[in-house]
């Protein structure tokens, strides 16, 4: 409770000054006060009752108008010591005081208000009857600029707590920037591979089971082994959506999690599209060249999407799969030669799966240079880096 209320006065601790200080500058006028030689407060009692309250008052407007209060007290001060004379009120030279301070610390030019308050403080000394000598003004024009020197410390403090802040801010902005654009590239990512994993997957699944449907009448047994393919099919989807889901529980470990897609895994690739009823011709060059993680998902995966795309684009089509080392890159070729004369495509894409293909061969650091329809089908062309090869020969290759 004395923190809390502590914390209340902090923020009304200029009214409270301004306040102590009109209080003790009536004190010293209506109780007599004097020095020797004459009152504190010189001049008429009157006077003095309404210039008090105007001087002390104003400090309660510090927080708003710095300067202005500066010029208004130090002004003040001025005419007033011109007009009735230099006092020695204890208000007065506490408020003398506390204006260099606000002029150095608050105000826009505190170089401006230093002059200032050498100005009034001057003409006050040679009004005051009670100065004797130079070193009384030195005295009372030094605590002056103390009191200044004191506001331009706090006024550096000020600005570097400022200029610390302002910098944590932006890099709480840069981070949360930073996190933003991790969560979207992780989300493209997830996005990316469930739909490489399940497109294909239910692109073979809707052409088996429309094979299925066309044999069941007149061919039980085909349509039997149909419906394995079918469950074999359904089974490697599921087989690696469990495996892509355990990557994104980072505090889960699977005991059954299959090696992430590689080239290495083409041949079954090719041989579940081959059942779902698509002539897959596949040229490869044995043994496989060594490519990095990132490329070998990437070359797997844009074959996989261009045999998904045929299946779905092009029933009854006959494809071609060419992978071959090309000037050290890996050269890969998918294509087909449309869809047969009265089939009709099985679904309709919506152009994820080669925004896909080209992200996932740039990220590679390899060139999708072709994925258009062409004369005869649709052909998708492009290279990836070897993991021998230099950096230098991608760029060479794809200009």
């Amino acid at each position: 409770m004395v923190a809390a209320a502590l914390r209340r006065l902090e923020g009304h601790r200029d009214v409270l000054l301004a306040a102590a200080l009109c209080a003790g500058g009536l004190y010293e006028l209506f109780a007599g006060v004097i020095y020797p030689g004459g009152p504190v407060w010189p001049g008429p009692t009157a006077v003095n009752a309404l210039l008090i309250p105007v001087l002390t008052l104003s400090l309660a407007l510090r927080p708003r108008c710095p300067t202005t209060v500066t010029w208004f007290v130090f002004v003040a001060l001025a005419v007033s010591g011109a007009v009735l004379g230099g006092g020695e009120a204890t208000t007065e030279f506490v408020l003398f005081i506390v204006t260099a301070f606000t002029a150095a610390a608050y105000s826009h030019r505190p170089v401006v208000g230093a002059f200032a308050a050498l100005g009034a403080g001057t003409v006050h000394e040679v009004q005051d009857p009670q100065v004797h000598g130079f070193g009384d003004a030195v005295w009372a024009l030094g605590m002056l600029t103390v009191a200044w020197l004191l506001g331009l410390a706090v006024r550096a403090r000020q600005q570097r707590i400022g200029a610390l802040e302002s910098e944590a801010a932006s890099a709480e902005r840069r981070h949360a920037e930073q996190v933003a654009a991790a969560t979207a590239a992780e989300r493209t990512a997830i996005a990316r591979e469930l739909h490489d994993v399940v497109a294909h997957a239910v692109s073979v699944i809707v052409i088996q089971a429309q094979a299925g449907a066309r044999a069941l009448p007149r061919d039980p047994d085909l349509a039997a082994r149909v419906l394995e393919q079918i469950e074999s099919s359904g089974r490697t989807a599921l087989t690696e959506l469990r495996g892509l889901l355990t990557l994104l529980a980072a505090d889960e470990v699977s005991a059954d999690r299959r090696p992430a897609a590689s080239l290495e895994q083409l041949d079954e690739l090719v041989a579940g599209v081959r059942a779902a009823g698509l002539t897959v011709d596949l040229d490869i060059e044995r043994p496989l060249p060594v490519l990095s993680a990132i490329a070998d998902l990437a070359a797997y995966r844009l074959i996989q999407e261009a045999l998904t795309n045929t299946l779905r684009h092009a029933p009854g089509s006959a494809a071609l799969v060419r992978v071959r080392r090309a000037r050290g890159q890996l050269e890969i070729l998918a294509q087909d030669d449309g869809p047969a004369v009265g089939a009709a495509p099985a679904a309709t894409g919506s152009g994820r799966g080669l925004i896909g293909m080209a992200e996932r061969i740039a990220l590679a650091g390899g060139h999708l240079l072709q994925a258009e329809p062409t004369v005869a089908g649709f052909r998708v062309h492009a290279l990836v880096p070897l993991a021998d090869a230099p950096a230098s020969t991608a760029a060479e290759v794809g200009t």
